[in-house]
């Protein structure tokens, strides 16, 4: 079987093995990260971690005198607002990662395709 001119399938392999390294560890990393909101003008804060996870809420004891219904509905918006933020953040992050790890595959014999990708998965163009 010949071989086309510049496609070297050692090395796509080599680079896949490697993007996937590079990929396991990036996951670990964005699920370290955290976001916080604040809602019902600083009455209600929730955090969440990279897996969507709530890590903490914190209930302004001002509020504590409003109806049980008022804070159950903050409660909700502020983790629903913590949520947007670290989707926020997973986005940006893996569009990052996404165009400068494709962007290593044009010296794979890939070319335009890594651009392409890139393109495709919103990062930047190598």
């Amino acid at each position: 079987m010949a071989q086309t001119p510049g496609f070297n399938l050692g090395e796509i392999m080599k680079q896949a093995q490697l993007l996937q390294q590079s990929f396991e560890a990036n996951k670990q990393k964005l699920k370290q990260e955290t976001a916080t909101a604040s809602v019902g003008g600083g009455m209600v804060t929730a955090t969440v971690d990279g897996e969507k996870q709530l890590k903490e809420i914190k209930i302004s004891p001002e509020l504590l005198s409003e109806d049980v219904s008022t804070i159950e509905d903050l409660v909700v918006s502020a983790v629903n607002a913590a949520n947007v933020e670290i989707e926020k953040k997973i986005n940006a992050n893996m569009a990052a990662f996404a165009g400068n790890a494709l962007g290593g595959l044009g010296g794979a014999g890939l070319g335009d395709m890594a651009n392409m990708l890139g393109d495709l998965l919103g990062g930047p163009k190598k």
